[in-house]
């Protein structure tokens, strides 16, 4: 059941008196909020953490990266080769060299080479003692192919569930995927250097090759990690209750009326914020999920949305 704006707020302005103006509105909890409240990681968090950028102070000649992005040139030095057609190569290290600054001060100057030989300086803006107590170093616009490489060791050929519907089709376009079906891994693969990590994966029944986006690591930008995409176990058996035809709207990321807040945060995920209110007659809840999405409960029970 849809219905338009307007008319959901005349409905709840008459039975609320208030259409939630002014009631508490809580907003969603973020992972680093439970890890702060005490929370155990759970197993998919621990299994994420593995994969990570190798530390600068074990970097050897010849690692590599793959480069993304032109604008890679904006991070290099003046004296480095021109840098348009770099994007989808690869680079390696050189060397890791001290160099003085500006300022007098030494800094870290990285060497890069590609295929041709050309060579590629970037300097991070830090000291050599800087660089040997980091756990990691981004070059700009790339993707660093040892992380790719462990989280293919770990992740080829295993058995997941998905969580998220946002995946691409073999084409690079996206493809309104389930949520919490099996996913078979079948390699991991570069992406970009916003989501460095591309997961290759197959479903039961559906011989097609599909794709999703991962990061990792723990800094502010490590928003998809393998936590957030994936889980071990089978989410059905948490809810033999629910009905075969509810679980099918679930795993289409669909709602209806009827349906309980568990399956609709099942099918939608958390929403953005919760505002709450209430009359003699009932408790009611709002959830606003973004993009004009939002869900009304009265008691607990889904009675209007658009989605």
């Amino acid at each position: 059941m849809k219905i338009s704006t307007v008319l959901i707020a005349a409905v709840l302005s008459a039975a609320l008196q208030s259409c939630f103006t002014g009631i508490e509105s809580t907003p969603r909890i973020t992972d680093s909020e439970v890890r702060s409240a005490g929370a155990v990681p759970t197993p998919e968090e621990v299994f994420g953490q593995q994969i990570v950028a190798e530390p600068p102070a074990g970097w050897l000649p010849g690692k590599q990266w793959m480069v993304d992005d032109a604008r890679i040139s904006l991070a290099f030095t003046p004296a480095s080769h021109g840098a348009d057609s770099l994007p989808g190569q690869i680079i390696r290290l050189v060397a890791v060299d001290s160099v003085t600054s500006l300022t007098g001060k030494y800094e870290v100057e990285i060497e890069l080479a590609d295929d041709a030989g050309h060579r590629y300086y970037y300097r991070p803006g830090i000291s050599p003692a800087d660089l040997r107590g980091r756990r990691s170093l981004d070059i700009p616009f790339t993707v660093e192919l040892s992380a790719v490489a462990l989280a293919d060791s770990l992740m080829r050929g295993r058995r997941y569930y998905i969580e998220t519907p946002d995946w691409y089709d073999a084409g690079g376009h996206q493809y309104k995927g389930l949520r919490h079906v099996a996913a078979d891994i079948r390699r991991v693969e570069p992406g970009t250097s916003r989501f460095p990590i591309r997961v290759a994966f197959s479903t039961d029944g559906d011989a097609a090759e599909y794709f999703v986006l991962l990061t990792y690591g723990d800094s502010r930008a490590a928003t998809r990690n393998f936590n957030r995409v994936f889980r071990f176990d089978d989410p059905r058996a948490d809810y033999p209750r629910i009905k075969p035809e509810i679980w099918d709207k679930i795993i289409h990321s669909s709602v209806a009326p009827g349906m309980t807040r568990d399956e609709c945060r099942l099918a939608l995920g958390a929403p953005l914020t919760i505002s709450h209110a209430a009359n003699q007659a009932a408790q009611y809840e709002r959830w606003i999920y973004g993009e004009g999405i939002y869900l009304i409960f009265e008691d607990g029970i889904l009675t209007q949305y658009r989605q």
